[in-house]
Order: structure tokens, then sequence, then C-alpha cells
């Protein structure tokens, strides 16, 4: 996690900081609750710092069976010179959860697909996308640089035009998702369907395919 600091009012220059996450639907916490600026930030300046996240456990929020995981990280940050503390929360990118073991063979892929209900399955069209989202190609690069990872191609029958290009990815919590994604020559769109059995994470795994092809 990347934090930009700015000291808008203070004489005492920001130096040592505290970091703390509230329990939160993917477990995170930050490996050292410390943050050093430097150099430190003098009144009117401004700096950056990154924050290293691991996946905990006890931080982890239970979810209801149904009930779909947010994706607001609460966070608290001290001042230990000046003692204030600010509370702000963020949507944490469920991508970056996606896991570099994600990827399947065929065999597993197809076998998994079938065994999970239909009524899981989540469907969505992204429209607007960039050249370089229409490209199958280039789609395919730019989901195996986020972990997400190409398992096959076929045309669609009697549907000139049409490619149906399916994908799979784990995070590092274990859970797995499934995705076909059909892609039609001169269209700068894409329908999405995604299947998991996670599936109160379901609908930000959609999502997080959806802002890939956007960007």
């Amino acid at each position: 996690m990347e934090i930009e600091f700015s000291n808008i009012s203070s004489d005492v220059p920001v130096s040592n900081l505290a970091i703390q996450l509230n329990k939160n639907a993917f477990g995170l916490s930050p490996a050292s609750q410390q943050i050093v600026c430097n150099p430190p930030i003098s009144v009117g300046g401004s700096g950056r710092s990154e924050v290293e996240l691991v996946v905990t456990p006890a931080m982890l929020i239970p979810l209801p069976p149904g009930q779909p995981a947010t994706p607001q990280v609460q966070i608290a940050i001290k001042n230990i010179a000046t003692g204030k503390v600010f509370y702000f929360a963020v949507n944490f990118t469920f991508e970056a959860l996606f896991a570099p073991d994600g990827a399947l063979d065929r065999t597993t892929f197809i076998d998994t697909w079938k065994s999970i209900d239909d009524k899981k399955e989540l469907y969505g069209t992204v429209s607007d996308l960039p050249p370089s989202s229409t490209d199958i190609e280039q789609v395919q690069n730019k989901f195996k640089a986020s972990n997400v990872f190409f398992i096959a191609r076929r045309p669609v029958p009697n549907a000139e035009g049409q490619e149906v290009v399916y994908f799979s990815m784990k995070t590092v919590t274990g859970m797995e998702f499934l995705a076909e994604l059909t892609f039609k020559q001169g269209v700068s769109a894409c329908k999405v369907c995604l299947k998991t059995e996670s599936a109160s994470y379901g609908v930000l795994a959609k999502l997080a395919l959806e802002n890939l092809l956007r960007n």
C-alpha cells in the first residue's frame, strides 16, 4: 500500500507514524506498524511511504453466507510526535490478492467449471474498452501480469467474429475464480461470466477483471 502524507500546518516535521487496520474482509494487516518518513516532512511539504500488507487470519471478518464482501478497509494512522490520530477508509484493489499459482490445466478448469452450480454465475458487460482490451493476445498479457491466467480460447459457433476466452485466478487465501470472456471483432466491449464457490467475493473478483480490462 502506498500512502502520500502532507504536512499542512504542523511546525513539527512529520517523521514517525504508526498505522493500524481494523478487521476486514481480506484479513489484511501491516507487516510493521511503524512508518518512518525519510526525510521528515516539514510544513507545506509532502512525502510518500510504502506499507507492506500481509494476510493474517486473526484480522479476517467472518462473512455470513450470501453476504457480499465489502472492499472497504478502515485505517488509523497516529503521528507519534503530536499524538494525533487520523481515521479514514479506502477501497482495497482485489486483484492485488491474486496469487502467482492460480493457473489451471484445461481438464481441471473444465471439471471445476462444471462442478460449480450455474446459480453461482455472475455476469457483466464492460463497454468503451481501449484497443488494448479488445485484442485477445494483449488481454492475455495484461491479465498475466496481474496473475490472471489464460486457459483456452475458441470461436463462438454460428456467431461470426466472436470468440470466447477462459481464464483462472486464485487468491493468496486460496479462493478460486473461473472466468469466461466473450469478445466480438470490431466491438469495444466484452461480456464477462465468472464462477466461484466463494460467493461472497464473486462480485469483487468480477469487478477486478473489469478494472483490468478498462486500464
